[in-house]
């Protein structure tokens, strides 16, 4: 058996990857940052550090991406507009495909 002088804390290291996941899990569910990190089984203040550190660096790169013109924001609504409608009419066919072969009859004819 270690005597108190003999024990040795270890502290853990958390790779950029897990607080991330960690984070993205507290934002995502919306689950209380206590329940989150009781779940990975970590202290439920490290993980508002990660949050509030994610928060902040997340507020810097958006002070440093530029605003987009109006006009941009315009063609890119425009754009996206149109390929929903393509795709609309790609599902509304494949709908039909589907519902024309489903309802065959298995000798071939109608």
């Amino acid at each position: 058996m270690k005597s108190d002088s003999q024990i040795v804390e270890t502290r853990r290291k958390y790779d950029a990857g897990f607080k991330q996941d960690a984070v993205d899990r507290v934002i995502r569910t919306g689950k209380p940052m206590t329940d989150v990190a009781r779940e990975l089984g970590i202290n439920p203040t490290m993980l508002a550090r990660w949050r509030r550190e994610y928060l902040m660096g997340a507020d810097k790169s958006a002070e440093n991406t530029p605003a987009m013109k109006p006009s941009d924001l315009a063609e890119q609504l425009r754009q996206a507009r149109l390929e929903v409608d393509d795709l609309r009419e790609q599902r509304d066919i494949l709908k039909k495909a589907l519902s024309i072969f489903s309802h065959r009859s298995p000798k071939g004819g109608k």
